[in-house]
């Protein structure tokens, strides 16, 4: 019997970059890609006090980081930063510029975050690119796409004819020569929707991002206007991959062999995989052993407000190429495919209720990496009278001060065959403010894991008295961690 990959503890992983690269506004590792052997980072700046300003407003009490009453005074110009793993060292290659709002009312940040980044040789560049995704605020013109040839200068390109609604856009995919993307978010309703749902749901692909136009690969929505969004997308065994947001009746997967603009799609996955809305989105794709491996949740972290769907444990799925389906982690159940159980013998997210998303995966020497987004941290703050009894009676169970002081941050695990999965970290690296694994890329030099942590400048704490107070957060902003078998003593 051949010997299963060794996978990776925790103890194995340093800490590269602390503290959002020293800026504890820089909440999210957004994007990463490698190119040319070194690791670029795009960050989203100022997420919860983003949150604050966002309709319908999180229920939420004392505010957990200190927020100005208008978003626009944080300062929020999303930076890109460059790891040169030889020289072992971060740099910072770009910072959003500061531009006239289109009302004429303030200077504002061009971009506060890039929410992808890709390496894409369109038919006009010289070599492999940089391509990055950007995130608009309400009142700047719509995102561009950036274009970088050495990875230290960035301009704007030709972006997808999107609405003039249109804040951000995410993925980047290639596939037969050309690249992908899709809407994530919009204005459309004045604040009152998802950072997570665009203006329509459509795939925009080219051959050439500089000078060939975007055209629409698929019908809107794949012909069901309850697919809100495309929201990540994935190439397995000569296919496109695409998975929805679905708040009606959950989530689906799509597939397409590609060809001539727009593609004939196929569907694979409907009704959130036989759980319904609690499967309300497809987070996360990753090739794995010849499978594709997706990672489920509920948007806004595992309790979508606007649509009162939640709280619900995200699941992981593995579909094979003839369409079948297994559930790895998650609740077991009969559905139209016939009885299905977690085969890890894991329930939805890992058996912990907060993980609300499997948010990122990776392969690395040999296993795969699957990163969870947890809520647990924010038990302190939460309005727990509204909650369903259910949720209540387990919270009671657990211990609420227990939960939320121990199972604090993300998780991290790993398996060598898809089944069989170990922790290698299940507090965030030790940092419950670590809310999210955000991000992952596999180099000769090890894992590379980056958090989301929103936690910064400050947090609130309550004091001996009882009252609230904000303080300086030491472990707030994006941390970036590297890992290798053996550690580094």
């Amino acid at each position: 019997m051949t010997p299963l990959a060794a996978g990776l503890s925790e103890q194995d992983f340093r800490l590269t970059a602390p503290n959002g690269f020293g800026d504890s506004v820089n909440h999210y590792a957004h994007s990463m890609a490698v190119f040319e052997g070194k690791v670029y980072v795009g960050t989203t700046r100022g997420i919860i006090q983003a949150h604050r300003w966002n309709l319908a407003r999180p229920n939420i009490r004392p505010w957990p980081v200190k927020s100005p009453d208008i978003i626009h005074d944080v300062p929020r110009q999303a930076e890109i930063w460059c790891f040169d793993p030889l020289a072992d060292q971060w740099t910072r290659v770009y910072q959003a510029p500061m531009v006239m709002a289109t009302n004429g009312s303030r200077m504002v940040p061009r971009y506060i975050g890039y929410r992808g980044i890709g390496v894409f040789q369109g038919a006009s560049d010289d070599k492999p690119c940089l391509y990055v995704s950007t995130w608009a605020p309400q009142i700047a013109e719509p995102p561009d796409i950036l274009r970088s040839t050495d990875g230290v200068t960035f301009e704007p390109t030709t972006r997808p004819p999107f609405s003039p609604m249109v804040r951000s856009f995410r993925t980047l995919q290639r596939f037969q020569g050309r690249v992908h993307t899709t809407p994530t978010s919009s204005s459309k309703g004045a604040r009152l929707i998802s950072d997570s749902v665009g203006s329509d749901s459509t795939i925009y692909a080219t051959d050439d991002v500089q000078r060939s136009p975007w055209r629409p690969a698929n019908e809107e929505g794949f012909g069901n206007p309850d697919n809100v969004t495309i929201f990540e997308m994935e190439e397995f065994n000569d296919h496109l991959y695409a998975g929805t947001v679905n708040p009606v009746n959950g989530f689906e997967l799509w597939k397409t062999a590609g060809g001539d603009l727009p593609y004939h799609w196929t569907r694979v996955l409907q009704h959130g995989a036989g759980r319904g809305v609690f499967n309300e989105v497809g987070v996360s794709m990753c090739v794995f052993n010849g499978a594709l491996y997706v990672g489920t949740g509920v948007l806004s972290g595992g309790y979508h407000r606007a649509m009162k769907i939640g709280p619900a444990a995200a699941e992981l799925l593995r579909v094979w190429p003839d369409d079948s389906w297994e559930l790895i982690v998650g609740d077991g159940r009969r559905t139209a495919d016939g009885l299905r159980y977690p085969l890890s013998g894991y329930g939805a997210g890992f058996d912990t209720f907060f993980n609300g998303y499997v948010w990122r995966m990776t392969c690395h020497e040999g296993r795969l990496y699957a990163g969870t987004f947890s809520w647990g941290q924010n038990i302190p703050w939460l309005q727990l009278n509204i909650w369903p009894p259910d949720a209540l009676a387990l919270m009671d169970r657990w211990g609420r001060d227990e939960l939320a002081t121990r199972r604090g941050g993300a998780e991290l695990w790993s398996s060598a065959d898809g089944e069989r999965w170990e922790p290698v970290t299940v507090g965030g690296f030790g940092n419950r403010f670590n809310w999210g694994i955000r991000n992952m890329a596999s180099i000769p030099q090890g894992l590379v894991v980056a958090t989301a942590n929103p936690f910064g400048p400050t947090v609130v704490q309550q004091q001996d008295g009882g009252d609230w107070r904000y303080i300086d957060n030491p472990r707030g902003g994006c941390e970036v961690w590297l890992g290798r078998e053996g550690g580094w003593t």
